[in-house]
């Protein structure tokens, strides 16, 4: 697995505890009308992503300037589900080799591996399910603070993590 933070890019040996999460955050609240019911407001999001690891040996971070936007291509995909086969993906995904996006189709209630065709950002899904996925991983370009690292004697193993959020 490689996973690249800027001009850093962590070998497996970096990254064998590889996680990272995924939540949408953004300038949002729900409001109630005078008769109680429930009204959302959304004023933007963005994506904030939270990453760590561990390996044998310290992941190289600690170069980067953090006071500059940083483009992190993720690790961990996410995914795009549609009654439709043909599934629009955000511009923001990663486009290099082994990143490319895959699918399931909906078989008899089971999703199964399905192979798609990409033209841009719209993914085609082999049609013959009433459900579709595709799974793609982000490219995005983030403002983070310094990640936090350590390592353990004891097990002879580095860690780090970080937050970042979209710009």
């Amino acid at each position: 697995m490689s996973d690249g933070v800027s001009s850093v890019v962590m070998s497996f040996y970096e990254a064998l505890g590889y996680t990272q999460t995924y939540e949408r955050i953004g300038g949002r609240t729900t409001f109630r009308t005078l008769d109680g019911a429930a009204v959302k407001q959304q004023n933007w999001t963005r994506l904030k992503t939270n990453v760590s690891g561990n390996g044998g040996i310290p992941a190289g971070m600690s170069g980067l300037d953090y006071t500059l936007p940083i483009t992190i291509k993720c690790g961990a995909p996410r995914a795009v589900n549609s009654s439709s086969n043909v599934i629009t993906l955000p511009a923001n995904r990663r486009t290099d080799v082994g990143y490319t996006p895959y699918g399931y189709k909906r078989v008899d209630g089971f999703m199964v591996p399905a192979s798609v065709s990409v033209v841009g950002n719209i993914v085609t899904v082999d049609t013959g399910g009433d459900a579709y996925s595709v799974a793609y991983y982000p490219e995005i370009e983030v403002l983070m603070d310094d990640p936090s690292d350590g390592y353990d004697w004891g097990s002879n193993s580095a860690s780090w993590s970080f937050t970042a959020e979209e710009l």
